[in-house]
């Protein structure tokens, strides 16, 4: 008898969890919603908000970081079933580059590092872009939610994929004896002193 009431109180619990999670979804999805038909009836109002809308959607670099940043902090997680479905388990480190030396390259900075290192993610953002390059190997950049962009170079492999988000420390890929990195905000290059 007993064995049957907490299976039953088991059973209402995990019931309950799953409504939880159904209603989020629900309300996240309804904000939305929201959000996408005042903007259409503000475009839709007169050519002048049409022409505020264009000014900042296409004129300006928009920051999707920040966006998925403000997202996640007040809606959370985009996707609410995506922990369900597979294990996300991600590798992160504490520790900054460890380097032997750097080197001026181009735009950026050629970092000599030990072999087959694992090359960690020195901010938080959006994979925005990734490419195979023949100097540089694979490429990725991710950009923060301040709007500066991180381009990471010579990774053998990757453990990360275009539009995901990447927390602070973790493992992006490994690299062998060299990292490049270009940091980048506004179309302007930046020092690494600030970012190392």
């Amino acid at each position: 008898m007993y064995e049957s009431f907490s299976s039953k109180k088991k059973e209402k619990k995990e019931l309950s969890g799953f409504l939880k999670i159904l209603h989020g979804f629900f309300i996240k999805t309804l904000i939305v919603a929201v959000i996408f038909l005042v903007s259409l009836i503000f475009v839709k109002k007169s050519d002048k908000n049409k022409e505020i809308i264009k000014k900042i959607v296409y004129k300006n670099s928009i920051s999707f970081a920040k966006i998925y940043g403000i997202y996640k902090d007040y809606l959370g997680d985009v996707v609410p079933f995506k922990n369900i479905f597979k294990n996300n388990v991600k590798l992160a480190s504490s520790d900054k580059i460890s380097y032997e030396k750097i080197e001026k390259e181009g735009n950026g900075y050629t970092l000599t590092v030990s072999d087959d290192y694992a090359l960690q993610s020195l901010k938080s953002g959006i994979v925005i872009e990734t490419k195979k390059d023949d100097k540089y190997n694979n490429m990725i950049k991710i950009q923060d939610k301040n709007g500066l962009n991180i381009t990471y170079g010579y990774l053998n492999d990757l453990n990360v994929k275009l539009y995901d988000y990447v927390e602070k420390g973790e493992i992006l890929g490994r690299c062998s004896k060299k990292v490049y990195l270009i940091f980048e905000k506004k179309d302007e290059y930046l020092s690494y002193e600030k970012y190392l």
